[in-house]
């Protein structure tokens, strides 16, 4: 392997959805249901979402600083940090590859990934504005191929690792895709995209693919 992609929510963090754990910390999960359930009904676009979002945020009186304060209150899954540092360990680059929100991935910096590929909130003068809407739920497996083509690596000598339905379009073009903990969105007929599945939730079991010891 030459790259080792992980998605995060779900993932490398125990909770599923850093959007949703924004709508309950600024008590605005039933405006975000609403506008969840049209995105899905396909009446805004991603980008609209985003935006939604973060305008209800904002007129919750959020900022910059309450956003970074949940990103690290986050609890890592567990595993985690001893499979990032094994693969530091072993030389093996990884990143990350998100359709959540890049600023409550702040812990994962301190492993040093090669990149952090996520949708960026913007601010003025602290307080969220608009989103960088870089990584939708269907858009990993462009926004893979693109990674790879920028590092010179091939999509076959890639690993993805991720847990949800918003991780099937990267399962179909890495070299190997690997299902942790896969959550209630899969179905049994997205199994044939995955080459192994892991179901207890350790991380540090990944580090048996590479045949070294966590």
């Amino acid at each position: 392997m030459e790259l080792v992609v992980f998605d995060f929510d779900g993932t490398l963090a125990e909770q599923r959805g850093s959007w949703g754990l924004l709508y309950r910390l600024f008590g605005v999960e039933e405006r975000g249901a609403m506008r969840t359930e049209a995105f899905w009904d396909d009446e805004l676009t991603f980008q609209e979402w985003c935006f939604g979002n973060v305008i209800d945020w904002r007129n919750q009186g959020a900022t910059r600083e309450h956003i970074e304060r949940a990103g690290d209150a986050i609890k890592l899954t567990t595993g985690a940090d001893r499979l990032l540092r094994t693969l530091s360990k072993q030389e093996i680059p990884y990143g990350i590859l998100s359709s959540g929100i890049t600023d409550l991935i702040r812990q994962i910096g301190d492993f040093d990934p090669v990149f952090v590929r996520s949708n960026d909130i913007e601010y003025k003068e602290s307080a969220p504005v608009n989103v960088d809407a870089a990584v939708g739920p269907f858009d990993k497996g462009d926004v893979l191929t693109q990674i790879c083509e920028s590092r010179d690596i091939t999509l076959d000598a890639v690993m993805y690792v991720g847990d949800s339905h918003s991780d099937l379009e990267a399962f179909d073009v890495a070299g190997i895709a690997v299902l942790f903990d896969p959550d209630d969105r899969i179905d049994a007929d997205d199994y044939a995209l995955v080459d192994v599945v892991i179901e207890k939730r350790d991380l540090s079991l990944v580090c048996e693919l590479f045949d070294v010891d966590p």
